[in-house]
């Protein structure tokens, strides 16, 4: 299973990529993508661009199950990757460069889950 070290993680099999000073990308991990299986939709159902905490904004369909996108912060929507509604499958090639959204949140990342504690939590 590929986990790379300079991502921060969730408990629901999220990543995030930081990308500025308040700003991530959005995507799910290996092991989510291999517990999915195929992915043949991935489907956005935020409205508008304020998502809330714990609140879903879409979800994954797969061969072997559908998969919630559950917002894993409070936050601001700044651009969804449209490249996925074409071609989902290339989250199930590579997880880690085809990310769902881009963010803004004011958060504290140690409120994420690091490396070595997403690999303990998948073991």
């Amino acid at each position: 299973m590929l986990i790379p070290k300079n991502l921060y993680y969730t408990k629901n099999h999220l990543w995030l990529r930081k990308i500025g000073l308040y700003d991530f990308c959005i995507g799910i991990t290996d092991f989510a993508q291999k517990e999915i299986g195929e992915i043949d939709l991935v489907e956005f159902n935020a409205d508008g661009n304020l998502i809330k905490e714990a609140v879903s904004w879409g979800s994954v369909y797969g061969i072997n199950k559908t998969f919630p996108l559950i917002a894993p912060c409070e936050c601001k929507i700044i651009a969804v990757n449209t490249i996925l509604n074409k071609k989902p499958s290339h989250i199930n090639t590579d997880p880690y460069s085809y990310w769902f959204l881009s963010i803004s949140a004011d958060i504290n990342t140690s409120e994420f889950l690091n490396y070595e504690e997403y690999i303990q939590f998948t073991q």
